[in-house]
């Protein structure tokens, strides 16, 4: 219980009472009802179909894939990574109500105590949280102040940032000093360590310059743009130079346990609710570009942080709506953009479109001239499909090549292509979407579309498919069926294929990574995937390293040598090829196993339940009953189970 006395346990209920466990979830994720209960796409594992439920009668989540569930409680501390005080205050704060003020005469051992809680050694993450709002306060106060703001109000004048704007955004400004929030947070009294951690403060390596205790300011001179998460806590900063002779042009901070790069869009709790209702996110290449969209009444603008787009981003918008438009230059640097986005968006379940503005503008310059914002609404109407992008491009680079259809440098154009969408994820997208690209794709090079087909086929390593005219079910030459893709099809799969697309991931979970490999050897004994598997199992049980590049070295089946890049391939396609995402994936495969082991132990105890002779059950129900009760609270697994009733004799026993 996370309560420590009748006073916190008050509060817990009355902050639960308080709180509709579907209006939370739905501020973080988008519902839809589903009979008495809602549904949505799961945060907590890289859901496509919506498998989480919101039962507003019971004020609980469950997702049926991945497990996860609980109360209000358990869904902000899960979904936000606090600990459990910090998510009641945040649900308090939310509903209005003022908790009981309440001191622990000693350090709590109680995991639910946020005086507990830490993500790492060192600085708790509500040491990072108050460093980082005692920051913007600083930054905004310096923004204000007569004389050290006054440089950075005249770029925000002529920038034509409109003070609500400034407001809505939190903007500020850091001072043209080595020491400015330095000595602020000496004359407070307070700790350095997480300004440090924040990346705030950093310690000089060498001596000399101003700023005392070997620290100083790591934004000066610079207009600040907060860096909120979905909640409005600020988790880092943007500083854009003031001084242009001053590099670089952008300062971000560095990443902490509040802020990751890779699954932070700029803009996002001012542009959720926009977003939710328009059902579309509009992506932008910097703060001022978004800050001025919201200006012009485009609310459901958001922006990358100076880097290009990532799957976690991908999973971040899929989770509240069905459209992505990107805003990108149309110079060649847009172009790339496009490509790169691409890359991350094809197997996505959403629509993803290109907008471009005319003569190579950004959005806050067109937007500051008379007509702006109707040429904006304009070009974001008609907007193109990113593949319809794509096609355009490709059509028009064949074209200009003036390479004859059926030449060989035509083909050779095509095939590149044609491999570049298969490591993209073409097997890997809803059939009918396939469909589609390659219908485009034999327009675009004057081919039928089995020429297209058996291309696919021979650049994934396999026999051109014989097809039924009728278009009945494809097989090999050999008159084997084909083999769909080289997706990993079970949890234990997935886990392995994580683990070869990882550098390192099989030395830290080594015990989870031989579970996976048990479980694929115990579901196939043989083929491909068996050899795999065994290789494997082999190379960790010697302290081997099962990474890709060292695995396939020894393994002798060409089969399984071809079936472990495809896997690895596939996973690194999924995440970006990033450590971090690729052990997240890793560690939900792992969980998936667990799930389903549980579920098989709830089913045996179960029907071992069943089957007892009615002159045991007296003495054994007792403990059976406990085993599942014990079971089930491991592991949610599905719709919750219906326990069979003790008899009397059981209970009085």
């Amino acid at each position: 219980m996370h309560a420590h006395n009748g006073t916190q346990n008050d509060d817990r209920q009355r902050v639960l009472d308080a709180t509709d466990i579907v209006r939370l979830v739905a501020d973080h994720i988008t519902l839809k009802p589903k009979g008495r209960e809602y549904v949505g796409l799961c945060p907590f594992h890289n859901d496509r179909n919506p498998s989480m439920g919101v039962a507003p009668h019971k004020q609980i989540f469950h997702c049926f894939v991945c497990g996860t569930g609980g109360g209000a409680i358990d869904f902000v501390m899960k979904f936000h990574g606090m600990s459990y005080g910090e998510a009641l205050r945040y649900l308090a704060d939310r509903a209005g109500i003022e908790l009981t003020p309440w001191k622990p005469t000693r350090r709590a051992a109680d995991p639910g105590s946020d005086e507990h809680h830490e993500d790492a050694p060192g600085v708790p993450r509500e040491a990072l949280v108050f460093a980082n709002a005692f920051a913007v306060d600083f930054f905004r106060t310096i923004l204000r102040h007569p004389e050290h703001g006054s440089v950075a109000r005249a770029v925000v004048e002529q920038r034509r940032i409109a003070p609500e704007m400034v407001e809505k955004f939190q903007v500020g400004a850091a001072p043209d000093r080595w020491d400015g929030l330095l000595k602020t947070i000496e004359s407070k009294g307070h700790d350095p360590e997480p300004f440090i951690a924040a990346g705030l403060l950093k310690r000089r390596e060498h001596s000399g310059g101003g700023g005392g205790g070997g620290l100083y300011d790591a934004l000066r001179n610079r207009l600040i743009f907060p860096i909120l998460d979905q909640i409005g806590r600020p988790i880092a900063f943007g500083g854009r130079k003031i001084n242009p002779e001053d590099e670089p042009k952008y300062l971000n901070s560095p990443e902490t346990d509040l802020f990751k790069k890779s699954s932070t869009l700029f803009a996002m709790p001012q542009a959720f609710r926009a977003i939710q209702q328009q059902r579309c996110a509009v992506i932008t290449e910097g703060y001022t570009d978004a800050i001025a969209c919201h200006q012009a009444g485009f609310e459901n603008v958001v922006a990358t942080l100076g880097t290009a787009l990532t799957p976690k981003h991908a999973g971040v918008l899929r989770r509240v709506c069905d459209k992505v438009v990107l805003l990108f230059d149309s110079d060649e640097a847009g172009q790339i953009a496009a490509d790169r986005a691409l890359d991350v968006f094809f197997t996505e379940t959403i629509d993803v479109q290109v907008m471009a503005l005319p003569g190579g503008k950004d959005p806050d310059e067109v937007l500051k001239t008379e007509g702006g914002a109707d040429l904006f609404r304009a070009q974001l109407a008609s907007a193109v499909d990113v593949l319809d992008y794509r096609f355009a491009r490709k059509a028009a680079e064949l074209r200009d090549s003036g390479a004859r259809a059926g030449s060989a440098a035509h083909t050779r154009m095509i095939e590149e292509d044609l491999s570049r969408l298969a490591e993209l994820g073409l097997d890997e997208v809803s059939p009918l979407r396939r469909s589609a690209i390659v219908n485009r794709y034999a327009a675009i090079a004057g081919v039928p579309n089995k020429v297209i087909l058996d291309t696919l086929d021979r650049r994934r390593g396999r026999a051109p498919a014989r097809r039924a005219p009728e278009g009945g079910a494809e097989v090999q030459a050999d008159g084997s069926p084909v083999e769909a893709s080289f997706t990993p099809r079970s949890a234990g799969e997935e886990a392995l294929a994580c683990a070869m697309a990882h550098s390192s991931l099989g030395d830290s979970r080594r015990a989870g990574l031989i579970d996976a490999i048990t479980a694929i050897l115990a579901a196939a004994p043989r083929g491909p995937i068996a050899a795999l598997a065994q290789r494997a199992l082999d190379t960790v049980e010697s302290g081997g390293s099962v990474a890709l590049k060292g695995l396939v070295q020894n393994l002798e089946d060409a089969e399984a040598r071809q079936l472990a890049i495809g896997f690895a391939q596939t996973i690194e396609r999924r995440t970006g090829g990033d450590d971090s995402a690729i052990a997240q994936a890793f560690d939900d495969a792992v969980r998936q196993l667990e799930v389903l082991r549980t579920q098989r132990s709830v089913n045996t105890l179960l029907n071992e339940h069943r089957s007892t002779p009615p002159q045991a059950a007296a003495s054994d129900e007792t403990v059976r009953l406990q085993q599942l009760i014990e079971l089930r609270r491991q592991a949610a697994v599905g719709p919750l189970l219906t326990i069979p009733r003790p008899s009397s004799a059981a209970r009085t026993g």
